[in-house]
């Protein structure tokens, strides 16, 4: 293919820190096929510095999340623990986000930190009119300890319906071949 991808202008997302698309067919703000390299996808985020994301969880979809500059400290819950833990990643490190981890990003440095994600399949994001319609994350209000208290299973997660079924129909909305 004949194409340089670059990163886009960037958005602040629902969590709190700062996406930039670069190569995502699932995006609907991409202005790329929907049918065009649907098993992963790649974008730019940045953590502001002293800053921590809302607790989100992506019941769907694995992602990696690698340092390209900075430090993180990540902190998950997924089914193999039975609380939460933390990671501190440093430049050219990366972590692994299974389906259904409560994922938080913290910042503790004077500077911002530049991660990349790796998505797979390529990360949903359905917009229209400026309005969500569809996303692969949902995002908390809840702190962890109010999250333990409800034994993982918050409100804004049981009742989000985002199943298999519901993906498959948000990505018919991109046009053809966009199904998985």
């Amino acid at each position: 293919m004949k194409r340089i991808f670059s990163v886009g202008k960037g958005v602040q997302v629902p969590d709190g820190t700062k996406v930039f698309s670069l190569l995502n067919c699932r995006d609907s703000t991409s202005g790329l096929p929907g049918n065009f390299l649907e098993d992963f996808s790649l974008a730019a985020g940045e953590i502001k510095p002293h800053r921590h994301s809302k607790i989100h969880v992506m019941p769907l979809v694995t992602q990696v999340t690698f340092v390209l500059q900075g430090e993180l400290e990540a902190w998950m819950k997924d089914a193999d623990h039975p609380a939460p833990y933390s990671l501190r990643l440093k430049t050219e490190q990366a972590i692994l986000t299974r389906p259904g981890t409560f994922l938080q990003f913290r910042n503790h440095t004077p500077a911002p930190c530049r991660v990349l994600y790796v998505v797979s399949p390529a990360y949903l994001l359905v917009m229209e009119k400026g309005k969500i319609i569809y996303d692969d994350s949902i995002v908390l209000e809840e702190g962890w300890e109010d999250l333990g208290e409800v034994q993982w299973k918050p409100e804004k997660l049981r009742t989000a319906g985002l199943t298999p079924k519901v993906r498959r129909a948000a990505a018919r909305r991109l046009g053809p071949g966009a199904h998985q």
